[in-house]
């Protein structure tokens, strides 16, 4: 009876926790629903859903012509918060094609790795039996010069590694390999792929992303 307590709290908690840190996303969660309201969703070929990456990536459709992307972009977020707004940034949007992109601050936020593959795996069990027709694209984590990031650097290969490892075994699941491309010949972060921050893209690190992701339009 004790342990069937302790387990009970322990998810108490654990939603509790959920709760409380997506809660600084209910400004964004609300702007989406009211711009989903007046959507047409056959305008529109993919849905991507990810960090302050994808919101930053306003002009996405230039770098794609022919296609329409929905963004669903929230800056901050780690897939934590997308589990818990899956049904406004996912569920609503029954598109083809969806690209995910996270990790990157899960990982800088001091998640461990195995964490963030139980994140990933609840998301991604949640669409296939959801939307069994949708193509999942997961897009790695990208390098980054930030000093904070640069130190995590081995996580953020591990998590990049199983991802690869787990798109590789499953249908309609694709890894979308970034991070090879925006390295140096000496094997460090391209310092014109991202502006001042050290962390997020100019223009030329949505090129090579664009590039990575062109081919699964096709």
């Amino acid at each position: 009876m004790k342990k069937i307590v302790v387990l009970l709290l322990f998810f108490g908690l654990n939603t509790f926790s959920y709760s409380q840190d997506a809660d600084r996303f209910k400004g964004d969660i609300a702007s989406f629903r009211q711009e989903s309201d007046t959507l047409d969703l056959r305008d529109y070929d993919a849905l991507i859903v990810g960090s302050s990456s994808v919101r930053m990536w306003q002009d996405i459709d230039r770098y794609f012509p022919g296609h329409k992307f929905l963004n669903r972009g929230f800056g901050g977020s780690q897939m934590s918060d997308v589990i818990y707004y899956m049904e406004d940034l996912i569920f609503r949007h029954p598109l083809e094609k969806l690209f995910l992109y996270e990790g990157d601050n899960d990982i800088a936020w001091g998640k461990s790795v195995g964490r963030v593959k139980r994140d990933f795996k609840k998301v991604l069990r949640e669409v296939r039996k959801r939307m069994p027709d949708t193509q999942v694209y997961i897009i790695s984590v990208k390098p980054a010069l930030q000093k904070e990031r640069v130190e995590r650097q081995r996580k953020y290969l591990r998590l990049n590694r199983w991802m690869n490892r787990y798109c590789n075994r499953k249908e309609q699941l694709r890894f979308v390999d970034v991070w090879p491309a925006m390295l140096s010949e000496n094997g460090v972060p391209r310092e014109e792929l991202f502006i001042e921050d050290g962390l997020h893209m100019t223009g030329e690190g949505y090129k090579i992303w664009a590039n990575k992701i062109t081919p699964f339009l096709r």
